[in-house]
């Protein structure tokens, strides 16, 4: 594992709002990144655990987005309920077949505790929260991330869990580097990728710059990644313990060389 790093409350976030992300990308998402995260695996591990709880059906997805993971959790039986600050992405969602069984809330979910209601009785709350494919790493501070997941974590029920995938951040200095790639390419589409590192920060600052016959359009993003030591760190704070990491949805081992891992947290109180 790395070394242990203090956590930064900083970053750069001028010009980003909750919404860049999603609203940047809703249009081509489904068509750009439809295999991104193992959908299979990652639904069966979801339901898998919320029904261990003792009230096992609501199940909370952090940036819930066009729905390929919720959808497929509602076909389960499960309550699902989702949160994005991107109007666009939830029009694609509300396309989609089986959208009206979801409850999706507008909003950031740096702010969860005040988009939820509060369990009504004792024993209630979500089973399972999760943030899938690098979604709590959105957040652009370390203070919008530890607010997400104290507010998260008041939202859980007394056994539910908390489910993060994030990649693996390399102390390799050769990864580092600034860099512009081609993305994409075929007959029709040219997309470029030009990133900014700020390790100080710890963030990635990326534009997405889609050539088509007769049109540009600039599709920016911006992470504020975590080593899974600060993330054990930051979800410690806010009463989550780590009960499983794996290095992908199918439970294969994490090690020092797994470039993703996937956290389970339960509550501790």
């Amino acid at each position: 594992m790395p070394r242990f790093r203090p956590v930064d409350q900083t970053g750069p976030v001028d010009g980003f709002s909750a919404s860049t992300y999603g609203d940047g990308f809703a249009d081509v998402y489904d068509r750009w990144y439809p295999e991104v995260t193992d959908t299979a695996a990652c639904v069966a591990l979801i339901a898998e655990l919320a029904r261990s709880a003792a009230d096992g059906r609501q199940v909370l997805e952090l940036g819930i987005g066009t729905g390929r993971l919720a959808l497929p959790l509602s076909a389960r039986g499960l309550d699902v309920t989702g949160i994005d600050a991107s109007t666009e992405m939830l029009d694609a969602l509300a396309a989609k077949p089986g959208a009206d069984r979801l409850t999706v809330l507008v909003g950031d979910m740096a702010d969860a505790a005040d988009l939820l209601a509060p369990p009504t009785a004792a024993g209630d709350g979500f089973a399972v929260a999760f943030a899938a494919y690098n979604t709590l790493f959105n957040l652009p501070t370390a203070e919008a991330q530890s607010r997400c997941l104290r507010g998260v974590a008041e939202r859980l029920a007394p056994d539910g869990h908390l489910v993060v995938e994030g990649f693996v951040p390399t102390d390799d200095p050769t990864a580092r580097r600034d860099d512009v790639a081609v993305s994409r390419i075929d007959s029709t589409e040219l997309v470029l990728s030009a990133t900014l590192h700020d390790p100080d920060a710890q963030t990635i600052t990326g534009q997405h710059v889609q050539i088509t016959e007769g049109n540009i359009r600039l599709r920016p993003w911006l992470v504020r990644y975590l080593w899974p030591d600060q993330l054990d760190a930051l979800a410690a704070a806010a009463a989550l313990e780590l009960e499983h990491r794996w290095s992908d949805w199918e439970r294969t081992p994490f090690d020092d060389t797994s470039p993703v891992h996937v956290s389970v947290y339960r509550r501790t109180s």
